[in-house]
């Protein structure tokens, strides 16, 4: 089971890459009333988006699932490894600085996962 709770945590996190890819291919978003219908129309123009809500979807079923066969308080935490997956994805392919406080704060949060999970 803890292979479903990564595989959506992961696909969450892919989702985040892809939605600020296609974020930095939108440029300005005001979302006011007035821009709003644009503004939605060029959304829907970039394909990140759309995979990135797919992936979102994929990984809320997959978490379903889990939730399904575990207590909260078991699968939630393993949630944060999400921070430590759009850390190093982010690194890898956006280029993203991978400073040594991010590390340590990655090791934190993966020594936080083993403790509740003992």
């Amino acid at each position: 089971m803890i292979r479903l709770m990564l595989m959506s945590v992961f696909l969450g996190s892919v989702g985040q890459i892809l939605m600020k890819s296609g974020s930095d291919r939108l440029g300005s978003l005001t979302l006011s009333p007035d821009t709003l219908w644009s503004d939605l129309t060029r959304i829907a123009r970039i394909p990140e988006f759309g995979m990135a809500l797919l992936l979102f979807g994929v990984s809320s079923l997959i978490w379903m699932k889990v939730l399904s066969k575990n207590p909260l308080t078991h699968a939630y935490p393993l949630g944060s490894m999400s921070y430590v997956f759009v850390m190093v994805l982010s690194a890898l392919l956006l280029n993203e600085a991978l400073t040594l406080n991010k590390l340590l704060g990655a090791l934190v949060i993966i020594s936080g996962i083993i403790i509740m999970h003992r």
